[in-house]
């Protein structure tokens, strides 16, 4: 009798978890209990034009190999940035349910010819939150932003709280820092 007990509540859970699961409508995204934004790789490609606040802004609580960066000002003059289509990567993320984006201003105004990556980033596919770095090619730093996604227009609105910075320049982030103030940060995909 146990055994059957048993047996029966395992078909009533297995019931329960398959009856929350369902398709988001593009046979390729799996939906459990609706806890999805929709987003599918298509939401994410295009021409990205992104716009920061302008303004001056401190580096705080430095750390890393750097420090002492503590109180430098940076600006946000770089920006707005056009990452054209053809140079906008996306593709799924490893270990986690997001999509990475990877884009470069080749050809556009203040592109840096030694920066591929001037623009990357990830999307969550189950809360469309946006997590995206820019490089500012000016103060030679990527300006960390977080936002969500709106897949209906296809923007991203958010605000920028921290930098990363190659400090000894041998190619890799060794230190991070606070802004003195948040900056605004808007994309749209076109």
């Amino acid at each position: 009798m146990r055994m059957k007990l048993l047996l029966f509540a395992f078909m009533v859970i297995g019931t329960a978890l398959l009856a929350s699961c369902n398709s988001s409508g593009n046979s390729t995204t799996i939906v459990n209990q609706g806890l999805d934004c929709g987003l599918v790789r298509n939401d994410l490609l295009g021409t990205w034009n992104v716009s920061l606040g302008f303004g001056t802004r401190s580096l705080q609580n430095c750390t890393g190999i750097a420090p002492g960066l503590n109180n430098t000002s940076i600006t946000t003059a770089d920006f707005p940035a056009t990452y054209a289509s053809a140079y906008v990567d996306v593709f799924g993320s490893d270990g986690s349910t997001s999509y990475k984006i990877l884009a470069d201003r080749t050809g556009q105004s203040n592109d840096d010819p030694l920066t591929s990556d001037e623009l990357d980033g990830t999307v969550q596919a189950d809360s469309c939150l946006a997590l995206v770095r820019v490089w500012d090619r000016t103060d030679a730093l990527y300006i960390q932003c977080i936002g969500t996604l709106k897949r209906t227009n296809g923007t991203v609105s958010g605000s920028c709280d921290s930098v990363e910075i190659d400090s000894d320049g041998v190619g890799g982030i060794d230190t991070s820092c606070s802004l003195s103030a948040t900056v605004s940060f808007d994309a749209s995909i076109t």
